[in-house]
């Protein structure tokens, strides 16, 4: 982040918290997949992304994806990246997605996640792995 005299948004970070924020946010913002949750309610948005993650079982390879959602505004109250980011670490918890980073504010809002790769269908494991409830 450029030094602009002070008119950062940031400056009750320091500049080691600044760099380290900056390593977190994943800054290409490019995926294999895009799934546009704008405008969708969090009931919504949550059933589209365990649907990406329930049809990805059936992919023999991972795949990343760019997950959108409406940003925050001033008088937007409370955003979809805290409620689904919740559960995008809970899938994450359970193996279901394998890396998940919040997308650069510059790219807009979101989660640039990578999925693995699922079981190949008809194996004996694929009725033992992890689903989605």
């Amino acid at each position: 982040m450029a030094d602009d005299g002070g008119a950062n948004d940031d400056d009750s970070l320091s500049g080691s918290e600044s760099r380290r924020l900056e390593r977190l946010l994943d800054r290409q913002g490019e995926a294999d997949y895009e799934l546009d949750l704008t405008g969708l309610d969090l009931a919504h948005a949550v059933a589209s992304v365990d649907r990406m993650v329930e049809r990805q079982r059936f992919r023999d390879v991972g795949r990343s994806v760019l997950l959108r959602i409406d940003p925050a505004t001033p008088d937007s109250g409370e955003t979809l990246f805290g409620r689904l980011g919740r559960h995008l670490l809970d899938l994450k918890r359970r193996g279901l997605v394998a890396t998940l980073a919040p997308l650069d504010p510059a790219k807009g809002a979101g989660f640039n996640l990578t999925l693995p790769a699922g079981k190949e269908s008809g194996s004996p494991e694929d009725d033992a792995g992890p689903r989605l409830n």
